[in-house]
């Protein structure tokens, strides 16, 4: 009789044991799942706050270079490797925030303004570079002039060359004097379809009207690049 009662609670052990596994199995299945998707919330909110999101293609798809009418350009999936280094992601969120303070941030892509230029890999160069804080002031102007003079007139625009480091101008041949190593000067090409012989006499229009007061340079290079700043009324 001690046998068989023995040997019926066993079946009734069994199954209480295995509801306890499947109940705590499920538990953490379920908090898994939340963990999951409050982390991809969490860096999805992060991603958003360091570079604009690239709406049509996964940024594993995008190249690392672009051809814009006829120059390599690093491309937004460049510039996420070069956020990686150092301090540059915390410094490119707070020039982020100066240039919408200012409300210049919409003329073109942040991220454009960091390009040293068009030739890095010939120079052995870093694409991009970061300005030291004190001359964020002076691409201001310089986007004002994009956004007012230039667009209306040609289109958006898409920056080269913005801020340079010492070295990369250098090895570029770049003057001691340029536009770039204060991040005032940037070289653009339109977005829409120009010849040069199109570009060149509106470009030169919009100077000798609007240019000194806005003390306006103004380069005009091989092809449809051209240089604009703000640091001074001159053309070449």
């Amino acid at each position: 009789m001690i046998f068989q009662e023995n040997k019926d609670r066993n079946p009734i052990k069994r199954q209480s044991r295995r509801r306890r596994i499947i109940l705590t199995g499920a538990i953490l299945i379920v908090a898994t799942i939340i963990l999951l998707f409050a982390t991809f919330d969490r860096m999805r909110e992060l991603g958003d706050r360091v570079i604009n999101p690239i709406d049509l293609l996964p940024l594993l798809e995008i190249p690392n270079v672009y051809d814009i009418q006829g120059y390599p350009a690093a491309s937004e999936r460049a510039f996420t490797r070069f956020l990686k280094q150092g301090n540059n992601r915390h410094l490119f969120s707070r020039l982020k925030v100066f240039l919408q303070a200012n409300q210049v941030h919409k003329v073109v892509s942040p991220f454009e303004l960091l390009r040293q230029g068009s030739d890095w890999r010939d120079l052995n160069e870093p694409p991009f570079a970061i300005p030291p804080e004190e001359y964020w002031k002076t691409v201001v102007d310089t986007l004002k002039v994009i956004r007012q003079e230039i667009v209306p007139r040609i289109g958006p625009v898409t920056v080269l060359s913005g801020w340079r480091t010492a070295s990369y101008n250098r090895k570029a041949g770049g003057s001691k004097g340029s536009k770039h190593l204060l991040f005032c000067g940037l070289d653009v090409v339109p977005k829409k379809n120009f010849s040069r012989e199109q570009l060149v006499p509106v470009l030169r229009d919009i100077h000798r009207r609007n240019g000194r007061p806005w003390k306006m340079g103004l380069g005009i290079y091989k092809s449809i690049r051209f240089h604009v700043d703000t640091c001074g009324y001159r053309r070449w």
